[in-house]
């Protein structure tokens, strides 16, 4: 009889929060791509009217959670420690509030763009070593790819005349 934790030895702890952030990073896009899903379906799950509103509110808490992802690397940096990078990392909280004030599907292609200029700027910042976790720019790719077309989905579906 074998014992399946002597089969696997246990992760460290770096390892753990590798697997945290992917789990945590791929559960957070459930509402983009069920959301796109439905909305692109004609789903009456959750009204129309008032489903698009939904996801871009969702779209532009997580690019908020993305600049405060920025603030407290930039307070982090091993090599230096930058006012201007803590002023520029509040920019996509401001650009995702102007985007929910945007008519569609503008505010949705304009979500997708600040997630797009988000990740450019976080994948950088990860190949310059001012963030130091590496395995984080891979992450970043794949969350904001899968994002960005669930946006563009609905811009696109969004934009269509509705028949009766």
């Amino acid at each position: 009889m074998h014992d399946d934790a002597s089969l696997h030895p246990p992760r460290s702890r770096a390892e753990q929060m590798v697997r945290a952030a992917w789990i945590l990073g791929l559960g957070g896009l459930i509402p983009f791509v069920v959301g796109a899903y439905l909305i692109a379906i004609g789903s009456e799950i959750i009204p129309l009217p008032d489903l698009p509103f939904v996801i871009l509110s969702y779209g532009a808490i997580i690019l908020s959670f993305l600049g405060g992802i920025r603030w407290g690397a930039a307070l982090n940096e091993p090599r230096r420690q930058s006012p201007t990078t803590l002023a520029i990392s509040v920019l996509p909280a401001i650009a995702a509030w102007v985007c929910v004030l945007l008519p569609s599907p503008w505010s949705f292609v304009g979500l997708a763009v600040v997630l797009v200029v988000q990740g450019v700027w976080d994948v950088g910042a990860i190949r310059e070593g001012r963030i130091v976790t590496p395995w984080f720019a891979q992450l970043r790719i794949v969350l904001t790819a899968v994002a960005v077309l669930s946006l563009v989905v609905i811009a696109f579906v969004s934009a269509q005349p509705v028949a009766y």
